[in-house]
């Protein structure tokens, strides 16, 4: 009987030691590989050209845009770019008090254009 509580003793051993070396896929992922900056110039470079080569026309030095600057509707149809989340360094915000530009682009056949320019609630 000694020897089956001693067996069992260094079995139970040997898996706490097991569990202490192999933590959990959680704790293992203490790093955060997949950071996307909420000021990321990619969030510039993934528009379509004709919105995006406006947006740069407006910035010129190093635009950085938010998650949010771009939203998409009716599929992909209607764009809207709150210039809230847009920063350009050495630029002043495209902001006045409590509201800041908006534009709203169409997709016509594959192509964006711009149908509408206005300043508008920060919050919209």
């Amino acid at each position: 009987m000694l020897a089956f509580h001693e067996r069992l003793s260094a079995i139970a051993a040997g898996f706490v030691l097991l569990l202490l070396c192999n933590p959990a896929p959680g704790f293992a992922r203490g790093s955060q590989v997949g950071h996307d900056d909420p000021w990321n110039p990619e969030h510039i470079e993934r528009l379509p050209p004709e919105v995006r080569n406006a947006v740069i026309r407006m910035c010129r030095d190093s635009p950085r845009a938010g998650h949010y600057f771009a939203t998409y509707f009716n599929n992909s149809h209607l764009m809207k770019l709150h210039f809230e989340h847009l920063h350009c360094d050495g630029q002043a915000a495209f902001c006045r008090g409590d509201s800041c530009l908006h534009e709203e682009y169409g997709s016509t056949r594959g192509h964006y254009r711009l149908l509408k320019s206005y300043y508008g609630s920060k919050n919209d």
